[in-house]
């Protein structure tokens, strides 16, 4: 009885302590899966170039940083000869006030429009609601701005550090791996590897391709609105619909809300602005769906689009926009993996 007395304070010691580790492992995993995951799709991009450079003679490690030096210095050169053209200052004089009162202007004429011809919305009370809510949205969205900044310039220094050492070690770490797997799944592994690795840099090279001719389609389309409406900001809101069309579904409408809180805050901008910007990215997204992306993504992942609904869907609720852009990685990995355990295990099973 005194020795399982004497027990109870070590027991409860290392569960103290595996708790507190869990813990700690919970908070790593959470601040580091940004940057980890981003620093993932750097190493991915840049393999191609990483492996055309090793067939020279060159090492992993350097050929990524030769790569990485080359892409920031043309990123730098374009962001310094075009920083008058895409005016980020004009984000800086964004009136959150005045979004608000030009929101329900517009929601106000839309109420009674609609009252006048669908009687029961007059319940409704679409013009408060419409005001209020946008105007909390976009209020947020530019006061929380500069901290979302401040974090991307963080993970921006972090990211390549990550990566660097993803791609000089991540080899060697595999073969780690592969080799502690028992001899008769040994080469189910290297084939579920292989197949993963292919379909997800195919599937984020694409997407970055497919979100640069979106841009250039953005530009071109706001270009030719412009004939008819105002559509001042069209390098800066075309390089956000850009970047935002990596999320999958949700992406579009981030840009062109972006457009739209950009034109409402700006003085001196006609709502006529807003409808052509609405409808220029409308156009845009339609070409992209209708000629870019099965182009592009001709080599795509091979999931169902109902899938690949229901797994956005998933990812947003569980890890947000981060959730929104790896969801059909993950799934593609978990489809990969699944029909090749399936086919080892028919391959064992087989009749003889």
């Amino acid at each position: 009885m005194k020795q399982l007395l004497g027990d109870i304070p070590t027991r409860f010691i290392a569960i103290t302590i595996l708790l507190a580790l869990l813990v700690l492992a919970f908070l790593t995993v959470r601040i580091l899966l940004v940057p980890v995951v981003a620093a993932s799709f750097v190493a991915y991009l840049f393999e191609p170039g990483v492996v055309s450079l090793q067939r020279r003679g060159m090492q992993r490690g350097l050929a990524f940083l030769l790569l990485l030096t080359t892409s920031v210095t043309a990123v730098v050169v374009v962001l310094a000869l075009t920083s008058s053209w895409l005016k980020f200052e004009s984000i800086e004089r964004v009136n959150t006030g005045d979004i608000a009162i030009r929101l329900d202007n517009q929601s106000g004429e839309l109420e009674n429009w609609l009252n006048k011809r669908i009687p029961l919305a007059q319940s409704i009370d679409l013009s408060s609601r419409i005001a209020t809510r946008a105007g909390r949205f976009a209020e947020t969205f530019f006061e929380q701005l500069p901290s979302l900044m401040t974090a991307f310039a963080v993970n921006l220094l972090l990211v390549p550090f990550i990566a660097y050492f993803m791609v000089r070690d991540g080899r060697r770490l595999r073969r780690r791996i592969v080799s502690m797997v028992p001899n008769r799944y040994f080469e189910m592994t290297l084939i579920v590897w292989h197949r993963i690795d292919q379909q997800i840099g195919g599937y984020l090279r694409g997407r970055l391709i497919e979100c640069m001719l979106v841009g250039v389609t953005q530009v071109v389309v706001m270009g030719i609105t412009s004939l008819f409406v105002p559509q001042p900001q069209i390098l800066l809101i075309s390089v956000v619909c850009g970047i935002t069309n990596l999320v999958p579904y949700v992406g579009p409408l981030m840009g062109a809300g972006f457009g739209v809180l950009l034109y409402l805050g700006a003085q001196g901008v006609p709502m006529t602005a807003v409808y052509g910007l609405i409808v220029a990215t409308l156009i845009a997204h339609l070409i992209d769906n209708i000629a870019i992306a099965p182009v592009v993504l001709s080599h795509n992942v091979g999931l169902h689009p109902l899938t690949v609904a229901l797994t956005l869907v998933i990812g947003g609720e569980l890890l947000g926009i981060l959730g929104l852009l790896i969801a059909v990685p993950v799934a593609s990995s978990m489809k990969v993996i699944a029909q090749e355990v399936y086919a080892n295990y028919q391959l064992q099973n087989r009749p003889s």
